[in-house]
Order: C-alpha cells, then structure tokens, then sequence
C-alpha cells in the first residue's frame, strides 16, 4: 500500500483477513452468525451494533482514496464499526484485492469468499513459501467429532430441507468409515496392512509406516479406501473399478452441489436469516471437496486414519498411552480422532489457479533453483528474471564462524552451548557500532526460551545487555510480536550513541520472512545452525518419501533427500536477507556453522546460499584476525559511507535482488 501511495492509480481494492483478525469484539464465526442472523433483513438493525455501523467505514475509506491497515483500524475504531464485513463488502468491486495466499490456493476459502480469478493477474510475493502453501490449500483434516456433529444437524436440517440429503448421505458415509477404521486400527494392536510399526530408527529411514491405532494409505491405495468408504455394497459385490469410481463421484459431487456457498439451498437458509445447517453443510462441502480433489489426483496424496490429528505418526509410548481408549465412537477418544487427506504435489493447488487465472508472477529472494519449483508447481515459466545484488562488494562483511561446531540437533542439546554462543557474541558484537541492531536466527523457539534462561542464570545476559543495550527474543504466535519489534526498533531509535538492541528470532519465523531490517536495524546478522526441517515430522517424511517415487521423479521433481536440503536453505536464505535492503546499506552476515568452514559439505553448502551472497563468504582461522578484519570493515564504511537511500517507487536493490518468475497465458513475445 505504501508503494501504490507514490504512484497515481487508485484503484478500487480491499485488505481481506480473516474473522479472528478482524473481529473487534473477537467473535467465533458461529457466535458471528448468531448475532448477524437478521442482516438480511434488516441489515442496520441486528444484534451486532458493529456490523450495523460498517457502512460508516466504507464510506470513510472510498473517500480516502488510498489507506492502509492502520488507517483501516484508526476508522473502524472512530465509527466502531465491523473491519470484516467492511471487507468482504469492499470486494463485491475490487479492482485490486490483497489477501494471504490460503485465501487464494484453498478452494474452499476462495469459493466461500467469492474470489474470482477469471483475467486476473495473480501476484505472489515472497513465492518462496508458494510450495508450502499450496500443499497445505489443497490438503485437508476432518476429525471425527466434526463428522459426526454434521451428521446430527443434518439429519434435522433435511426435516425442512429434503434436498439436503445428498449431504447427509456422504457425510454419514465418510463417519462410518472413519469409525471403523479407527476401530480396526485399535485392533490390529498397531498392525496396519500386515506392517509392524517398527523402531524409531526404522521409522526414520524407512518407509513411513503407521503408528499405534492409525491407518495409513498412499497414493492410489488411499483412492481405493475412499471407493470402499463412499461405495460399499458396489465395492463389495466385485464390480469394475471405473463403476465404482462413478459411483463414488456421483456422491460427492452431489453433496459438493448441495453444501456449495452459492447453492439454492444455502441462499434459502441465508434469506431465513437463521444460521441452522450452516455450520453442517461448511463442514460437508470442504471434506467433499477434499475426497473429490483425492480421487482426481490420487496420485499425489496420503490418506491417513489417526486417534489424535495433532500427533500423526507419534510412537513415542506418552503419545500412545494418552490416546483414545473405549468403543465405536466413544467420546474419551476425542476431538483429536480423524482423517488427514495430505497433498504432496503443490500442482494439485497451483494448476487450477494458473490456469483460471491471465497470469501468475511469482517473486521472491530465493526462488532457486527455479527448474524445482517448476517441478513442484506443475508448470514452466517462459519468463525468468535471476538478477545478482547491485550493493558493492565493500558495503558487505560475509563470514563462517565453526565457534560452535556443526550445530545439529546433538549440538543444540550440549548443556554448554548457550555459554558458548554467548561468549560468540560478546566477541563479535564488540566491533559492531554501538546504538544499531544485531538479529540472531535460531532453528526453534524452545532453543531460544532455553538460551534466554541460561543466559539470564549465568549472568551471560547482564554482559550482553551491558554491551548491545536490550535483548529480546521472538516468541511463537501473534499476540506479543508487534510489542517485541517495536521494542527492538525503539531501542535503537531512542539512543544512536550507546544502546541498541539484539534479537534473538527464529528460522520460518515473522522476524525472517519478509521484514525490513534496513540500516541501523541490522548491522549484524548471525544464522545459527542450518534449519532443516524436523526429521521426526511425518509429513516431512511422506513428502521425501514421494518425491523419491518414480511417479514424482518422472514429473520433474527433485529427489527427497534435495527437497529436504532446499526447504532448509530456503529459510536460511530468507534469514540472510533481512538486512541490506537498499544500494546504500551495509552490514556484516555471520554463518555459524562448521558445515559452511573445512567439513567436506563447506563447498556443497556455501553453494546453497543466495547467489549475490555464495562468493564473498570469508574463513579465518584465528578468531582474533576475524574480529580484527570485522572491526576493519566497520572502520573503513565510517571513514567513507556509502550515500543516503533514494525514495523512488521501488529501489534498485528491491528489484535486483529478487528472483522472478511468470507464467502467462501469452507468448513470452507478447510479454
């Protein structure tokens, strides 16, 4: 918004954000509906005397032309007024709409809100979590409490509407087979298809097996599970595969027409202005359409039947003894028992809306190696645009520190550690200027929280307080990120002579994707470690797992093993990049890492780091001439500093340091 603010269009747009973002009174979306029952007929006079005000903000911000997400709150709070509805209502005209990407690769959300892609122009910014994103919108977990609540309601939502039994009928289908599932797995006493579960070890090197009371299907096994679910007098009686696939599709695709948000049944309940089937007929659609999406591309997904969503795939025996214990849908199993339908190819998200779509520009810092993403978005871009960094080599201090070894897992766990990277910083941030800001990335927030309590019981964190001014740590979640980083900048803000402030973020984090560290917000950047995801995570496991199948190796994909190392340098290189936004800036970039020194994978990781970044990476071997050397560098930028930033629409480094990458519907010519 700030960057449109210097051009001259004004275009019509809208700011989308979800209910919990937005609402001013922090409503759940059924507490929302109970309270705007009446907005369709009597839109000023509901039960929430925020919705009846918002036409007081759209009014407020047509007017102003241009504003942004602070305006927006500073209006909504004057005229207390409803920022959600406000807008969903500014979207009916929206010329330009600014949302996060699930609003855009979940079919579900974008259907719901009514996105329409048709001769639009899809602009992803940091494209590097395009992959991800795409995964998880084309992915989907119902629990059994779920199921079986949509079941209850619709059973009594057909009394009144008889057209609602085609959802009804897949939804007590899907709740069936859910159930006995989940029994049968219980059973088998941690037996799934005939596999034992196996060690840990085993687990972790080779195929993904289930855990205690799962099941678990893989690409076209988890197709003919669903058969079986949707279909199960035809499947059983020995009829051909393609009359049970019609047959479960008709289901489906009959409860998707019934439960969609812009069926004749949802308007009818809509102009009641009653929220009855609501909640039932949501849940039927998004697990319909999941099924449906599974056995279109059955291919490219898991299946997988748990007692506990939240811990898929767990054998450690406190996961397995706190699971569900009882009969057939008994309530001590929980809100935790259900499905997980995971894609593992992100095309199956990204084709429909690139193809729906004029064009999609994807852009980012470290979209590379971009013949991967191509692989895993299905698609090839006839533009690519890979530009080096145009901040001269002087402006840039790159360097690998093996002060704390290879730091894996068994690294981060040595009870020294905290001490060690302690007497790191204390070393180096010597020769940083004083009053400026220094961020340190970690690989997790548990490391981070028991970095601070050593730190602060060995008096470690009273000398680096006494040195850098205020340290602060990221902690996970929204609620406390906007006071920690106005902290952090108003530390260095109030006192450019002394003071300052260090960070402690990390990795994947809101500190390292995305944010402006400019100039004196970040002289010193330290990338601890190297952050692979975590080996333990089965979803991480079923993605290398088939990324190493034939199937995905045939459709350009990369083997798992680089998949897994290219989701790792994706993040540190984000974290790298968080200072030295403009041609003018300059600041010292620490790897903390043996892997990047003298170990034999130095050559293969510093070849991983960002293109503009991979050949200034410096080595000492004596830790006095590397501060010395840092110092020196600090020294020589003061003596002659590089000039002031230029306000343009978009500085020379902004552009030159991101990859960007096009896919359209005309010729690279005409493009």
């Amino acid at each position: 918004v700030k960057e449109l603010q210097r051009t001259p269009y004004r275009p019509r747009y809208t700011i989308l954000g979800s209910r919990a973002q937005y609402c001013p009174i922090k409503k759940s979306d059924d507490e929302c509906a109970d309270l705007t029952k009446d907005k369709a007929s009597r839109p000023l006079e509901t039960a929430c005397s925020y919705y009846n005000k918002k036409g007081k903000l759209l009014t407020e911000l047509r007017h102003a032309g241009i504003w942004d997400m602070e305006d927006m709150a500073e209006a909504a709070d004057a005229h207390r007024s409803c920022k959600f509805f406000a807008m969903k209502d500014l979207l009916a005209d929206a010329e330009l709409v600014l949302c996060p990407y699930n609003y855009i690769f979940d079919p579900g959300i974008r259907n719901a809100l009514g996105i329409e892609l048709g001769n639009a122009a899809v602009i992803i910014d940091e494209g590097h979590n395009v992959e991800d994103v795409c995964r998880e919108g084309a992915s989907f977990e119902a629990s059994l409490k779920d199921l079986r609540d949509g079941v209850d309601e619709l059973e009594s939502v057909v009394n009144f509407y008889g057209e609602a039994q085609s959802a009804l009928q897949f939804m007590s289908l899907m709740h069936g087979w859910l159930n006995r599932q989940l029994d049968q797995a219980k059973n088998d006493g941690g037996r799934a298809h005939g596999r034992g579960v196996g060690g840990f070890a085993s687990k972790m090197s080779g195929p993904v097996v289930p855990g205690p009371d799962e099941r678990l299907w893989k690409g076209e096994e988890g197709e003919r599970a669903l058969l079986h679910a949707l279909c199960p007098t035809l499947a059983g009686t020995g009829a051909d595969v393609e009359s049970v696939r019609r047959h479960a599709l008709m289901v489906v695709d009959k409860a998707i027409a019934v439960a969609d948000y812009s069926s004749p049944l949802r308007q009818k309940i809509s102009d009641t202005g009653k929220s009855f089937g609501e909640s039932s007929l949501g849940k039927c659609y998004g697990t319909a359409k999941a099924v449906r999406s599974l056995l279109t591309n059955p291919r490219d997904y898991v299946l997988y039947a748990v007692p506990d969503l939240d811990h898929p795939g767990e054998t450690d025996s406190y996961f397995a003894g706190r699971r569900f214990a009882g009969g057939s849908d008994s309530n001590t199993r929980g809100q935790g028992a259900g499905v997980a339908m995971w894609c593992l190819r992100p095309s199956v998200a990204f084709g429909p809306v690139s193809d729906e779509a004029m064009c999609v520009i994807v852009t980012s810092g470290t979209l590379s190696p971009i013949g991967s993403l191509e692989g895993e978005l299905g698609v090839t871009f006839p533009v690519k645009v890979e530009a080096p960094h145009v901040v001269p080599r002087r402006q840039i201090h790159v360097e690998a520190l093996d002060a704390l070894g290879d730091f894996t897992a068994r690294a981060q766990d040595n009870p020294k550690m905290p001490a060690q990277l302690a007497r790191l910083l204390l070393k180096y941030l010597r020769a940083v200027p004083r009053g400026t800001g220094s961020l340190v990335f970690l690989p997790k927030y548990a490391l981070i929280r028991r970095i601070m309590e050593d730190w602060e019981r060995s008096g470690a964190l009273a000398e680096l307080e006494a040195l850098v001014g205020t340290v602060l740590a990221e902690e996970p979640g929204a609620q406390t990120f906007a006071a920690t980083l106005d902290e952090f900048r108003g530390a260095i803000d109030a006192d450019k002579d002394g003071g300052g402030a260090l960070m402690l973020a990390v990795y994947r984090g809101k500190v390292s994707e995305g944010l402006d560290f400019k100039d004196d917000f970040a002289r010193a950047v330290f990338c601890v470690g190297i952050p692979f995801p975590s080996v333990g995570d089965v979803k991480v496991r079923l993605k290398r797992e088939y990324n190493n199948s034939r199937y995905a190796r045939d459709s350009g994909l990369m083997p798992g093993g680089d998949w897994y190392s290219h989701q790792a340098f994706r993040a540190y290189n984000q974290a790298l990049g968080r200072c030295i936004r403009h041609q003018h800036d300059y600041a010292s970039i620490f790897l903390v890492d043996a892997r990047f020194c003298m170990s034999e994978e130095a050559d293969r990781n510093k070849a991983m780091v960002s293109k503009w970044m991979r050949n200034l990476v410096q080595r000492f071997r004596d830790s006095r001439e590397s501060v010395g050397t840092l110092g020196e560098f600090f020294q020589r930028i003061a003596a002659d500093p590089p000039g002031p930033p230029k306000e343009t629409t978009h500085t020379t480094a902004q552009l030159a340091t991101h990859t960007t990458a096009q896919l359209a519907t005309h010729t690279t010519a005409q493009l």
